[in-house]
């Protein structure tokens, strides 16, 4: 008896004592955009959390499973929006060892299992481009930025990786999106005003 009211005390001295047992409950996010100089709005789940204003600037924000959207406006450019991704952290596991499943059950209520990117970088769009070689100029430098970051982040990847599901399943997530953000830059390729 005098065992089970002493772990019981204890676990409520552990939920009432930290947050969380990871890497606290909040999160720094760098946020920029290309052009620098614009206003962003942070939000998560819904709710406002943050703002920058102008960009570049650095945020703390409740660690959450949502993610964060970012929406960025610029006189002279189309309002962008963007998403900082909430990632599982797998180590998050190792607090079945240190901390106890107290541990992860306020881990998980949090949202402390989840990490931010660190930094996020929003492409504003010019309104208009004075010509299609300007505009194709624009598309193309972004297309090639966004390659280059791909194959970094997928290198970063297989290099912090040892081999398993685990990492595949990273690598074929990164490949998706260069995918789809490939895809994207074309549509806006297409959809972007040219005066005259």
């Amino acid at each position: 008896m005098l065992v089970a009211r002493l772990v019981a005390a204890l676990a409520l001295a552990a939920l009432a004592g930290c947050a969380t047992i990871t890497h606290g409950s909040t999160d720094t996010v760098s946020i920029d955009t290309r052009p620098s100089g614009a206003s962003c709005t942070v939000t998560q789940g819904g709710a406002q959390v943050a703002r920058v204003d102008p960009t570049p600037g650095t945020i703390m924000v409740p660690k959450s499973k949502h993610d964060l959207a970012v929406r960025c406006e610029k006189e002279g450019y189309q309002p962008a929006v963007g998403s900082v991704g909430s990632e599982f952290q797998a180590m998050t596991f190792g607090n079945i060892v240190f901390g106890g499943v107290i541990g992860v059950a306020v881990d998980a209520a949090s949202g402390a299992m989840n990490d931010y990117e660190p930094m996020v970088t929003i492409a504003l769009l010019p309104d208009r481009f004075e010509s299609q070689g300007e505009r194709d100029r624009f598309f193309d430098k972004l297309r090639d930025d966004y390659m280059a970051e791909a194959a970094d982040t997928i290198a970063r990847i297989k290099a912090a990786c040892t081999a398993g599901d685990e990492c595949t399943r990273q690598v074929e997530i990164a490949e998706q999106r260069r995918t789809e953000r490939l895809v994207d830059i074309e549509a806006k390729r297409q959809q972007a005003r040219v005066a005259g």
